[in-house]
């Protein structure tokens, strides 16, 4: 695992304040999230390149989902 590719759960918590959804800034998610991130990190079977190309896509996602209208 690339040691700079990991992302504190200090700044997944950020991430889900800036939202002013109850359903994005509560613990669920924010525990969701960091499981996500850590079960990426610690897949044997992904290469460095993939890992962090995959916690970018779901760390990317949860910004837009806090700080924008997503219209359907």
């Amino acid at each position: 695992m690339i040691e700079e590719s990991r992302i504190p759960l200090d700044t997944i918590k950020e991430i889900c304040k800036q939202s002013g959804m109850w359903e994005l800034d509560n613990s669920r998610v924010i525990g969701m999230m960091n499981n996500i991130l850590l079960c990426l990190e610690t897949e044997e079977d992904l290469d460095d390149e993939s890992r962090v190309t995959l916690m970018n896509i779901v760390i990317t996602n949860l910004v837009i989902f806090s700080k924008y209208e997503i219209l359907k």
